[in-house]
């Protein structure tokens, strides 16, 4: 059984000797994006991925 997924920014992994993995996902049209690393992280959270992806969201209807 998988785990549920809510939408948002989910970050783990942040603990010492950890790989930090980045999470978005959008509930209104089902994106999914993943990042690791810690440098990559760390960029990809500076350029506020939630704003980027709220101006080219196309929201699917169920």
């Amino acid at each position: 059984m998988s785990a549920r997924w809510y939408g948002g920014l989910h970050i783990r992994g942040l603990d010492r000797d950890q790989t930090p993995i980045t999470d978005l996902y959008c509930t209104a049209c089902h994106h999914h994006e993943r990042v690791t690393g810690r440098a990559k992280v760390t960029d990809y959270l500076r350029a506020n991925p939630l704003s980027e992806h709220r101006a080219r969201c196309t929201p699917t209807t169920t």
